[in-house]
């Protein structure tokens, strides 16, 4: 539904309200999901010669490895076969940005869950016997676990060259303008450390999957992952066999949110098959994937920054460390996304200097996670501006009004930027938010308060990575339009976006349509990754729909004998004068699969500058108004409310649209209120999901979504991806309406409800 905007707004505001998203859900898919008929990636028992798969984890954070003794595990009953890094045939080694983290350890262990051998048994219960048959003897060497000493201790990785063997994997900083002079001519500055949780995806189902060998010397993986051609890439190096006979299908159920974007249980799940010649399945419990699997880096970091007596921003200092762990994965690129989000590129800074370490350390392994650092340096960045408009004495909607970048401004690194409304409208929107005229109490047990933060998130890899897609759509021989991306559906609702987008397109109906997505013998489309996939998907189609629907048109017009003008698209199949003439399985049947089909190509929109193109080109933008309540006895806090003004293009499917917002604005509640994987000396505190705390259906708040769309009829790009949105604004929002609660700031998060009693009782003694 449409309600009047506030005064200022010039766009149209549509809240997603219960009634809108029932109507416009498909009802296929509703069943589906609720009937529990989408099969996850563990759900195939009924192979035939399946075995079961366990990989031996290291007990230490970091040592030599002096010895592995697997003789006793060969000879155990129902056993087939044991593996180990010397029976690896390609490359020990995988990794998205840098190949550094091995499939079995040879040498060394970097953390307690690193990976040293597998086996495959008739049982689950035989494997992990056999596991625990394996002698592994160790030399312990010292643990690096604090980010901020780690490089000026012993290097994890002797081979990094770039920065002379230390434990500093990347360094970046990005600058503009005279900062010194800048900070020169500040009559308010703000100067605070902040830090955020190390994360854990909590996915419903764990890393996992089955390798199934073709008896020709190759395999087929079907598993949780997020990009089939760049899995089945590295597992061909890995088992030493040519790429193309390694098939990857990804199995999307379960949820990945990033965690599944690297390689997780496919290595030796694979070998293990190459081994046995039977197919193996490998499923981690709770406890392994808690232990080994990716997490959201932790981020310390000091920011200072500065603002003229009238509230405009002069400067912008960050100095950050990020905590990537053991091993790489894609921490470089989540370095280079903070980074971008850290220069607020919401607002004009005439100068900044924003720098940031990556460095290795024996905690875990951390990687992709939704928000992707920019969630991180957001929590931050709109903290410091609440921090200035205090000093200054004004409302932090008006400090922030005064910086807002205008529609046709460069963005913060000067690109050319695309967004889909003007910020200060989204601002104003969130202003009017019902939630402010709530009654704040300030006596008794509980102490209320609202607050509000904004964030920017762009689509696509960004920073002119190579960034493109592909998409192919035919006649099935059972007479479905088929439609093939490269992509896998963890959650974004593709299957929903494509079925709407071709019915439209074509005018047939729901079930005429059959979408196959994830397999790496299908279209590249690169990963499900960066809030990409529904920006290439309507790229692509716009490009194949109309060549497709023009040559389907044609050979009907020749099959038929009516002409090409007067035939139209329909349920089912093709008409003339109302009255269908041919069916779609007529047509598929009367021709060759290449006749009824057509692909494309696309590079991902980037700014249209000339040289290397910078940050994201595509823009989207949130603000969250929170509503909280904090417990005077015990500190605790508890979100009421969430509203979220969102300004991201158009809305394909409104259940998709809001059920991104919506899960992602949880997650966000995690990572400020209970969610930390903490560590000590490398070792993790939790272990399983009775002390690792996420929300339940019991802590959501209540939650509103508005749209705020200007998309003109057309814009080349008139649909974003919104799965990383809902996450940007949360915490600082949150922290926000803590301290409109308390007279609290919180910057470490999660939020501790003891520090943050200490601090409510110094405060009310200050009073």
């Amino acid at each position: 539904m449409t309600h009047e905007n506030p005064p200022g707004i010039a766009g149209n505001l549509t809240t997603l309200d219960g009634d809108s998203v029932r109507n416009s859900a498909s009802k296929m898919d509703l069943t589906q999901r609720i009937e529990g008929r989408l099969a996850y990636a563990t759900d195939q028992r009924h192979l035939p010669g399946l075995l079961y798969g366990a990989i031996l984890r290291s007990a230490c954070a970091h040592a030599l490895i002096t010895r592995v003794d697997i003789s006793q595990a060969l000879g155990m009953p129902g056993v087939h076969a044991v593996i180990k890094a010397d029976d690896v045939p390609g490359l020990n080694r995988f990794g998205i940005v840098i190949r550094d983290q091995p499939v079995f350890c040879d040498e060394r262990v970097r953390y307690e869950g690193d990976a040293i051998a597998a086996v495959a048994a008739d049982t689950p219960e035989q494997a992990r016997a056999a596991l625990n048959a394996i002698e592994v003897d160790y030399q312990p060497l010292p643990v690096v676990s604090d980010a901020a000493l780690a490089e000026q201790q012993i290097a994890l990785h002797n081979s990094h060259e770039k920065h002379g063997g230390s434990n500093l994997l990347a360094r970046e900083t990005l600058e503009c303008g005279d900062i010194d002079d800048a900070f020169a001519r500040c009559a308010v500055v703000a100067e605070h450390q902040y830090q955020t949780p190390r994360q854990m995806h909590a996915f419903m189902e764990t890393e996992g999957g089955v390798a199934i060998p073709d008896g020709k010397g190759g395999v087929l993986f079907r598993v949780g992952c997020q990009s089939g051609h760049r899995d089945a890439e590295q597992l061909a190096d890995i088992l030493g066999i040519p790429h193309e006979q390694v098939t990857v299908e990804a199995m999307a159920t379960g949820g990945a949110f990033g965690g599944k974007d690297e390689l997780t249980v496919q290595p030796a799940a694979g070998l293990l098959a190459l081994k046995t010649g039977r197919p193996v399945m490998i499923h981690l419990d709770r406890f392994e994937s808690c232990r080994t699997g990716i997490k959201r880096h932790p981020v310390s970091v000091k920011m200072t920054t500065g603002c003229d007596a009238a509230g405009r921003l002069l400067a912008h200092k960050v100095e950050a460390i990020l905590d990537t762990g053991a091993y790489a994965s894609l921490g470089p690129a989540v370095l280079e996304n903070y980074l971008d989000h850290a220069t607020a590129p919401l607002y004009r800074i005439e100068a900044y200097r924003v720098s940031g370490r990556l460095v290795y350390t024996n905690n875990g392994v951390c990687g992709a996670f939704r928000g992707f650092g920019g969630n991180q340096a957001t929590f931050a960045v709109e903290s410091q501006l609440d921090a200035l408009a205090h000093s200054l004495g004004v409302e932090p909607a008006a400090l922030r009004r005064i910086n807002l970048r205008s529609p046709g401004d460069a963005g913060s690194r000067n690109q050319t930027v695309r967004w889909t409304a003007p910020p200060a409208d989204v601002l104003t929107a969130a202003v009017a938010s019902p939630l402010w005229s709530r009654h704040d109490t300030d006596t008794g047990r509980w102490l209320t308060g609202t607050g509000m933060a904004m964030g920017a998130q762009g689509n696509g890899l960004g920073d002119g990575l190579p960034d493109s897609g592909g998409g192919r759509i035919s006649l099935s021989p059972a007479g479905r339009i088929c439609v093939e991306f490269g992509f896998s559906d963890y959650g974004q609702n593709i299957v929903e976006s494509i079925t709407r987008s071709v019915c439209n397109g074509v005018g047939c109906r729901e079930t005429d349509v059959e979408v196959a997505l994830g397999s790496s013998r299908g279209p590249d489309s690169g990963p499900t990754s960066a809030s990409r996939s529904s920006v290439l998907v309507h790229s692509v189609l716009a490009s194949i729909l109309p060549r497709w629907i023009g040559a389907v048109r044609g050979h009907a017009a020749r099959l038929s004998g009516h002409p090409e003008e007067g035939l139209e698209f329909g349920p089912g199949g093709m008409f003339f004068n109302g009255r269908q003439v041919l069916s779609y399985r007529e047509l598929a049947e009367s021709a060759s699969p290449d006749e009824m089909a057509a692909s494309a190509s696309r590079d991902f929109p980037v700014a249209p500058d000339s040289g290397q193109p910078v940050g994201r080109y595509l823009q989207l933008q949130i603000a969250t108004v929170a509503r909280v309540a904090v417990d005077r006895l015990t500190g605790r806090v508890r979100v009421t409310d969430l509203h979220h003004v969102t300004a991201a293009g158009r809305v394909i499917y409104p259940p998709g649209y809001l059920g991104q917002i919506e899960g992602a604005a949880v997650m966000g509640q995690g990572m400020a209120l209970t969610e930390d994987m903490t560590t000590r000396d490398g070792s993790y505190l939790a272990d399983n999901l009775d002390q690792y705390l996420i929300p339940t259906f019991h802590d959501a708040p209540l939650q509103r979504v508005d749209v705020l769309d200007d998309t003109p009829e057309d814009d080349p790009f008139p649909v974003r991806g919104v799965g990383e949105l809902g996450i940007e604004a949360v915490a600082p929002a949150i922290t926000a309406a803590i301290e409109a609660a308390t007279g609290v700031r919180v910057r470490r998060l999660p939020v501790d409800p003891g520090d943050l009693l200490v601090a409510m009782a110094a405060k009310e003694q200050t009073l």
